[in-house]
């Protein structure tokens, strides 16, 4: 069955959830509690059956991420001329300078403080704030139509499952 980067994203997302449900009845399920001279009610819970369950779900996701991670090695995210993996990086990293960028732009180019003892003291950025407010964009607008490449990618490329 031929399908898009995103439905393989989603059907591993939908596996992931159905595990935590198993895990989570298997929590409930795996104890009995009786009274002293009554009789421990039958449970249906079946140890060996619950890690085959988990097991196979498992192996679905581990190739469902296999099949992923080769696609996202090959398939190019246009107009940036990378493979997805290396877009997903430079998405990491440019969030990464986006916030630094940002804390700088964020202070005052000049800022004055009377210290405890009376003398003024100046604190000058030594860039230009107004100029990484200006980066800060850029970087803003880089990261959005890259996420939207990548987007764009995971939507119109298929791969056999």
């Amino acid at each position: 069955m031929k399908v898009c980067h995103t439905q393989i994203m989603k059907l591993i997302k939908e596996l992931e959830e159905q595990k935590r449900l198993l895990i989570e009845k298997e929590d409930e399920n795996s104890v009995v509690s009786y009274k002293e001279g009554e009789e421990r009610l039958p449970s249906e819970y079946d140890y060996a059956q619950m890690r085959a369950q988990l097991r196979a779900l498992d192996d679905r996701v581990r190739a469902l991420r296999g099949v992923l991670a080769k696609a996202n090695c090959t398939v190019t995210v246009e107009p940036f001329g990378i493979t997805v993996g290396e877009a997903l990086v430079m998405l990491a990293q440019l969030q990464a300078e986006k916030v630094q960028v940002e804390s700088l732009a964020g202070r005052r180019q000049v800022s004055r403080r009377i210290t405890p003892n009376g003398v003024v003291e100046y604190t000058e950025c030594i860039y230009d704030v107004a100029g990484a407010g200006e980066d800060a964009k850029a970087l803003r607008e880089k990261i959005g139509e890259l996420q939207m490449a990548i987007d764009r990618a995971n939507l119109t490329n298929y791969v056999e499952i």
